[in-house]
Formats: structure tokens, C-alpha cells, sequence
């Protein structure tokens, strides 16, 4: 009789809970893998009772499990055991919960795995990016690490991107990732430019900030850099309004490390009077974009060139 063991995951993690099940049964002897899409229960649970005399256990991972519908009372009794007393283990693969699929009387009889939910801060994602850099011979700056944390709110996709920069690097023979291989290889060229506009009018480069304005003006949009500059400089107007509460401010806002590093900035060089300024000239600027009164790129360039100027 087969095994049930459900895992429920989505994106990226679904993969890689699937394939870390997958390997752990393989250690332990189920070693005929197979796909199922489709069918119904009694198809799956009667065709999978058992291994023959010469076959391998087997692993039968049905995909969508939630076309399968909620689980026949008649055929709990073919619910076997968890490996290793089990022929067969059946893995279903769940977006949600499971209730709807297996009724709470026969859930105790199943394995039921969840893809861990980790925090966009949590320690556990620097160890990823660090862990992977490890496996390939490099290490990554912490402003790389930070970056990349920033971009990636997806665990899998992070995890993804520090494995093709530890390969890039080590391939290249350099052994520390930085924030340019970050922005180089992860990021598009309008992503690139509108991060190099926002660090450059935290860290007060002038080059940077002109550059960056020159090549989004010729490629961007206006309204939705408004929005990445307005979210990025308020945090920074509060830090330094409010040197005491400030992260108090950064919490309740969700902010991540890297911009939160970068509004501090910005929040030391310019003061509170400089960026409330800044702030209430891009309000005026979005106002009148919206508005069809004639807001353009000059006037973005000239309100950023005046915070430049104030900074100390």
C-alpha cells in the first residue's frame, strides 16, 4: 500500500522542497521515480499498492494534487504507513493548505512538508547567499548580500541568482562577489540605472546621479522613478527628522537593509530641511505630470542638483 506525503509550496520553493524530498527517499531506497497528471484516487492509491518481487520502491509525484479532489473515505484503509514500511510513497504537490484534499481524520497517516516562509531580513537568507559563494570557492561583500536581498524577495530566485554569481566569479577568477556583479548581472539596464540614480542621491554623486538621469530620461518613464525616489528619500527624511525613532519608521514601512542603509546616508549628509524639500518638490513634480501641466525631466535634474548642492 502506498505512502501519502504531501508537500506544500509554491514558486520557486515548491521545486526545491520537491527535489530535497526526492533525494532524502532516494538515500533510503525509493529509487523508480515516476510522474502522474491527472487520474482519480482509486487509480492512484490501487496501481501503486505495491513494488513487484525485482522492482525498485517507488516515488509517484503528482503535480496538481488539487485536481484530485478531496480524498474517498473508502480508501483510507490503503493509506500505508511512512517509509521505510511503505512499497510506494505518493508525494502530492500543494499550493495551500490541505484540508480540502485530505479530510483531518486520515491527515495524521500522511507526511505533510511545508517549504520554510523566511522573513525578507532573516539571517537564514544571508546564509543562502553566503553558503552558496562557500560551495564555490568565493566570498561576498555584505553590501552584495544586502543588494541582492533587496532585489530578490523570493528565497528561491535569490538563492538562484547567488549560485550563478559564485560560478561567474569563481569561472573569472576573482573570489569576492561585489555590488557591481550584482548590478551587472542581475539587474536590467533601466534597473541599473534607476539604483545608481537612487545610492548616487543618498551617497550625494553628482556623476552618478547626472548620468543616471541622462540615460533613464532617453528609456524611463517619469512617473514611476518619482514613486522609487519618493519611497527611498521619505525613509531618509524621517531618519533625519526623527534620529531617535527611525526605526521605528523603517519597520512600520517594511524598508529593507540596503535602502534603509542607503536612506541613513542620505539622512547624515543632507538634514532634515534639505530632504523635506526634496521630498515636497517631487510631490509638486508627480502633481503635475499627473495633472497635464507640463512637468518634464529639466525639472527633476534641477530639484536633484539643488539637494546635491546642499550636501555636507
Amino acid at each position: 500500500m502506498p505512502h501519502l506525503h504531501l508537500l506544500i509550496a509554491s514558486g520557486t520553493a515548491r521545486k526545491r522542497l520537491m527535489d530535497s524530498t526526492v533525494s532524502d527517499l532516494a538515500k533510503a531506497g525509493y529509487g523508480d521515480l515516476r510522474r502522474q497528471d491527472g487520474g482519480d484516487w482509486h487509480s492512484l492509491m490501487t496501481d501503486n499498492m505495491g513494488a513487484g518481487l525485482f522492482d525498485e520502491r517507488g516515488v509517484i509525484i503528482v503535480d496538481d494534487a488539487a485536481k484530485l479532489g478531496p480524498f474517498p473515505n473508502g480508501l483510507a484503509p490503503l493509506i500505508s504507513p511512512p517509509p521505510p514500511d511503505s512499497p510506494n510513497v505518493i508525494i502530492l504537490m500543494c499550493d495551500t493548505e490541505t484540508s480540502a484534499l485530505i479530510p483531518k481524520a486520515y491527515i495524521g497517516r500522511c507526511t505533510v512538508s511545508k517549504a520554510a516562509e523566511l522573513s525578507p531580513w532573516s539571517k537564514e537568507r544571508d546564509s543562502m547567499i553566503t553558503e552558496s559563494a562557500k560551495r564555490n570557492g568565493v566570498s561576498v561583500r555584505r553590501d552584495a548580500i544586502t543588494l541582492l536581498k533587496e532585489l530578490y524577495e523570493d528565497s528561491g530566485e535569490m538563492a538562484s541568482e547567488a549560485e550563478k554569481l559564485s560560478l561567474f566569479c569563481g569561472m573569472s577568477g576573482r573570489g569576492e562577489i561585489t555590488v557591481s556583479d550584482v548590478q551587472s548581472l542581475c539587474m536590467s539596464d533601466g534597473s541599473r540605472s534607476t539604483l545608481k540614480l537612487l545610492d548616487g542621491i543618498c551617497r550625494g554623486s553628482r556623476t552618478d546621479v547626472l548620468r543616471a538621469l541622462d540615460t533613464l530620461s532617453r528609456s524611463s518613464e517619469l512617473l514611476p522613478l518619482l514613486s522609487a525616489l519618493h519611497n527611498r528619500i521619505r525613509i531618509a527624511f524621517y531618519m533625519a527628522a526623527f534620529p531617535n525613532e527611525g526605526g521605528a519608521f523603517v519597520r512600520a514601512l517594511g524598508v529593507k537593509d540596503y535602502a534603509t542603509k542607503m536612506a541613513g546616508t542620505a539622512a547624515r549628509i543632507y538634514g532634515k530641511d534639505n530632504l523635506m524639500n526634496f521630498v515636497t518638490g517631487l510631490i509638486k513634480i508627480n502633481y503635475n505630470e499627473k495633472s497635464g501641466l507640463g512637468a518634464s525631466w529639466r525639472d527633476l535634474s534641477l530639484l536633484a542638483i539643488n539637494l546635491l548642492s546642499n550636501a555636507r
